[in-house]
């Protein structure tokens, strides 16, 4: 895809643009990424299905909810929520490398971008694990007052879970915000620390985060209505149906496949929108970024013309573009006096 000015910023009903015409015009490659990276996920999923469904309906038809179904609902919420998780890193880490490429006017595949993805595994599920077991470990102190309330209500209680439960929902969505673009960082600037990427992308959100909310939010509803959608068209109000027969479990993985790749460019064009507005990161910048780890010899040759020379000179300033102190008007000597005086 060539985008036009790919290095502008972008304002929040173009950032919706950018992400929905990455999407419609390389439909064919983040799809396939998506299925080839929920193969395993819906296998799972499928089989967690079947081994809850072979545990509590004994019935010939779909039974009606009952408060004993309840905790193999939340084993299974939980078993999809992990994953996910676990299955979506790799696929994310490609989606991202897919749209850098495309920034920069290449046109990347599908396996490039997987061999990418792959490549950076372990720092992608490391930093993930480390965000969502933070997220976790927070919400233990507010299970504690909420089930101290259950067994001793009164004022003071509920208040006290009230108060709580505004607060960890303030404070995991301020801390959620701050790490949400991780992966992005990763996949681009290379980090091979999690902690480092997890800290690149709290340093991009600060003072960017009613941006990044009001994005991240009109997204999450743009979806969830159009799921709900889909379940009143296709599936009953029963909850049991939705999740047990065949196509409630369609409804369930097909807007999955759809969302994932667009969530995942969207955050990795809030994340290059942030750099282009406060770093100015133009082509060469973003180049030099996605090429930090290539041969020497690799780095500044084009698909057409994969036998240019090393640009020796570039490389070295693009490599360490943060680092080059830039010289005074003053100081510089012009060509002309260079060539009338050359050093000896």
């Amino acid at each position: 895809m060539s985008i036009d000015e790919p290095f502008e910023y972008l304002t929040f009903g173009g950032t919706f643009g950018r992400t929905f015409g990455l999407m419609i015009d390389r439909f064919d490659l983040f799809m396939a990424i998506s299925t080839v990276v929920f193969i395993p996920f819906v296998v799972l999923y499928l089989t967690s299905i079947i081994f809850a469904a072979s545990v509590i309906i004994r019935e010939d038809e779909i039974p009606d909810f009952h408060p004993k179904h309840l905790a193999i609902l939340i084993f299974v919420f939980a078993m999809q929520f992990l994953l996910y998780d676990v299955s979506s890193v790799v696929g994310q880490g490609a989606v991202t490398h897919a749209v850098a490429q495309m920034y920069i006017g290449q046109r990347p595949t599908c396996l490039s971008c997987l061999k990418e993805g792959w490549k950076m595994k372990w720092v992608l599920v490391c930093s993930s694990l480390i965000v969502h077991g933070s997220m976790m470990l927070s919400l233990i102190p507010m299970l504690i007052i909420i089930s101290f309330t259950a067994f001793n209500p009164n004022g003071f209680t509920i208040a006290l879970s009230v108060i709580t439960g505004i607060a960890y929902s303030v404070g995991a969505l301020f801390g959620y915000i701050g790490v949400i673009l991780t992966s992005p960082a990763i996949m681009v600037e290379g980090f091979t620390s999690p902690i480092k990427g997890i800290q690149r992308s709290w340093e991009l959100a600060t003072g960017s985060r009613c941006y990044l909310i009001c994005t991240l939010f009109c997204f999450w509803f743009l979806n969830q209505l159009i799921v709900r959608l889909l379940h009143n068209m296709f599936v009953s109000g029963n909850i049991m149906d939705a999740m047990f027969s065949i196509v409630g479990i369609v409804m369930s993985v097909v807007p999955i496949l759809i969302y994932f790749p667009l969530h995942s460019i969207l955050e990795t064009v809030l994340y290059l929108n942030l750099r282009i507005g406060r770093e100015s990161m133009n082509h060469q910048v973003l180049s030099g970024d996605l090429m930090n780890d290539a041969a020497p010899a690799s780095r500044f040759r084009t698909d057409d013309d994969p036998g240019a020379p090393t640009m020796w000179g570039q490389e070295s300033m693009v490599g360490d573009y943060r680092h080059v102190a830039l010289m005074d008007d003053e100081d510089s000597i012009p060509l002309q006096e260079v060539k009338q005086n050359p050093v000896v």
